[in-house]
């Protein structure tokens, strides 16, 4: 219980002048035991930190330790102690102790912690929350806040699902208790914004939320978080149900009438979508969160300025909500609109918060709209700063922020990221992008003769190939590069040497397995060698890994068509023509394919190998 109790604190309780951090214990490994050592509770003195620090273990830049123990009141009243040290001298700034009566185990552990906290000047802010709680509710709370906890045993992964579990337990214990159900509520919430989400555990999530809500019937966060849920696995009749019930018991409600708008424009239900907004609007004033479904409603009818507008009312009434940020950098990007990228990036770069989601797309237009030089740099790093400070383990981040450093003749700074994506993100793209700036850093006269490599097995005529795979050979053996085995792959490929360009790509997907370029390569190679499954695979990895070329497209809808998926195979060829720019004899293509006509398919196949050997 004491790692839930420590991760309550560390979520709520705020310092002056610095940032709470969680330090989380493992054990020593046992070479007869489990592979990775277990997480470990316990009471940190002075001089077992003095030995952490000793063994290079401690973090860097820790002003202060606070360290404890707690019995939790199972058999009669419990107990806990707290102890504030400064772990340079070991001398104690602050101690608390206090016995844990059950029936008032929140409000027995909020007094402790709030004295021990106060004394340094600090506030426990929300924790206040878990005040009143008596054990059998704030065990599970608890029990969640640990499951909630980033664990680095798992890749800083978070069992989610179990935590959700655990406070739909505390509600039906107690159904009144409002810290439950607004954890709950927020936990799922998260979930359902994820970039990846396992459809089985949403669907387990969405059955205990609905116990949930049968005990709190007046909780309308969770039917919020339902409808967020619903919404993500494509539900949107069921979502669009709960939020109307939900209308009843909360009609001035903003957030719920932008969701049950979402709901209805999913279902193409547009101008429904808008009569809801509208009676919003007139219940709840003009707030962001309809301003922004507003405008998602108004761009899926086609009125592309009539989203923009809105989006720019709700970013002038909340300045970095990060919807309306997201929804307007997405449009900026994709009408390359210099000007509207410079004013968020510059709004981004002046806020003094904002959440995460505002400063990565703030680094997407810095990237698009600013052009080469030290300002541009200069602005990269701090957006890259801001990124970093609040997801120390974003891998895009890192990679921009080397790149950046690198510009601003900061190369310790910038080798520094590099190894920590390859310690954080080993395998990922990032990763594989960036073995350039590394070779860069370490290696220029090896980088160098890679990107003429490079040019040569892409331009050199067709007599001088075998020379160019040779050479590709020897500096990928030299220098373990993954780009030396591509080059090698495309020179073998345009010699139609198809095996010898599939054994190449292998050796580069050992060194990066997140190159999406090798994947896109490789489903070709097998394609070629009459293996469309295999094809198929690869050329869904590389769309996994973020390769949404129209190349990549063709492919995977002639490794489909070779397979006799017709009916998926037309639509990636669709997918592609929409990814623009395509290039012109791809689109002539694509665009003269009938798939009502006998041979499409075949059609298909003749003209997107002409275009891959144009």
């Amino acid at each position: 219980m004491g790692l839930g109790l420590a991760a309550l604190v560390h979520s709520f309780a705020k310092l002056p002048g610095g940032r709470v951090a969680m330090a989380q214990l493992r054990s020593r490994e046992d070479p007869a035991g489990p592979s990775s050592p277990s997480m470990v509770e316990a009471f940190v003195s002075p001089e077992a930190w003095r030995e952490i620090t000793g063994r290079g273990d401690a973090p860097m830049g820790v002003g202060l330790v606070l360290t404890g123990v707690f019995e939790p009141p199972v058999d009669g009243d419990g107990a806990i102690r707290l102890l504030a040290f400064d772990p340079g001298t070991g001398r104690t700034c602050a101690t608390a102790e206090a016995l844990v009566d059950g029936d008032c185990a929140g409000t027995n552990l909020v007094a402790v912690i709030d004295d021990l906290w106060s004394s340094l000047g600090g506030e426990i802010g929300s924790l206040e929350r878990v005040r009143g709680l008596g054990w059998d509710v704030l065990e599970s709370v608890l029990r969640a806040e640990q499951c909630a906890l980033a664990n680095p045993a798992r890749g800083g992964s978070r069992e989610w699902l179990a935590a959700i579990l655990h406070l739909s337990r505390a509600i039906g214990d107690d159904p009144d208790a409002r810290y439950p159900v607004e954890r709950l509520a927020s936990l799922a919430m998260e979930a359902a914004n994820a970039p990846a989400l396992d459809p089985r555990e949403a669907c387990a999530a969405i059955r205990a939320i609905e116990r949930a809500y049968q005990e709190a019937r007046d909780a309308t966060e969770l039917v919020e978080a339902l409808a967020a849920l619903l919404l993500r696995l494509g539900r949107a009749p069921e979502a669009e149900r709960y939020l109307n019930t939900a209308l009843l018991r909360s009609p001035g409600r903003a957030n719920v009438y932008a969701m049950l708008a979402h709901a209805m424009r999913l279902q193409h239900k547009y101008d429904g979508a808008l009569a809801v907004l509208r009676t919003g609007f007139e219940a709840s004033g003009r707030d962001p969160a309809l301003c922004v479904e507003w405008g998602a409603v108004c761009a899926a009818r086609g009125d592309i300025v009539g989203a923009q507008t809105s989006w720019r009312e709700a970013l002038a009434r909340d300045p970095y909500h990060p919807t309306a940020y997201g929804f307007l950098t997405a449009l900026t990007l994709k009408q390359q609109d210099a000007s509207t990228g410079q004013w968020l990036v510059d709004a981004a770069l002046a806020a003094s918060a904002a959440h995460v989601d505002v400063f990565r797309g703030a680094l997407q237009l810095a990237l698009f709209s600013e052009a080469d030089g030290l300002p541009r740099a200069a602005r990269l790093a701090r957006l890259c700063e801001r990124v970093l400070d609040m997801s120390p383990k974003d891998s895009t981040a890192l990679l921009v922020s080397a790149h950046a450093l690198h510009a601003l003749g900061q190369s310790s700074q910038a080798r520094s990221r590099l190894d920590h994506i390859a310690r954080v993100a080993a395998g990922s793209p990032q990763a594989a992008d960036a073995e350039q700036l590394r070779f860069m850093l370490e290696d220029p006269a090896t980088e160098l003769e890679l990107q003429s490599l490079i040019r040569a097995a892409k331009a050199e005529p067709p007599a001088r190939l075998s020379e160019v795979s040779a050479r590709a050979r020897r500096l990928a053996t030299m220098h373990n590069s993954w780009r030396a085995w591509m080059a090698g792959a495309v020179a073998e490929r345009r010699r139609g040497r198809w095996p010898a360009a599939r054994d190449a790509l292998k050796l580069g997907l050992q060194i990066a397995p997140g190159a999406a370029v090798l994947h896109s390569e490789m489903a070709l190679a097998f394609l070629k060698l009459g293996q469309p499954l295999v094809a198929v695979r690869h050329a869904e990895i590389a769309a996994g890994l973020g390769e949404n070329s129209a190349q990549s497209a063709g492919t995977l809808a002639c490794a489909l068509a070779a397979l006799g998926r017709s009916a998926e195979a037309r639509a990636v060829a669709n997918r592609a023509l929409a990814m623009g720019p395509v290039d012109e004899s791809l689109r002539q293509a694509l665009v003269g394919l009938d798939p009502n006509a006998q041979g499409w398919v075949r059609r298909l196949v003749v003209r997107w190998r002409a275009w891959w050997h144009r």
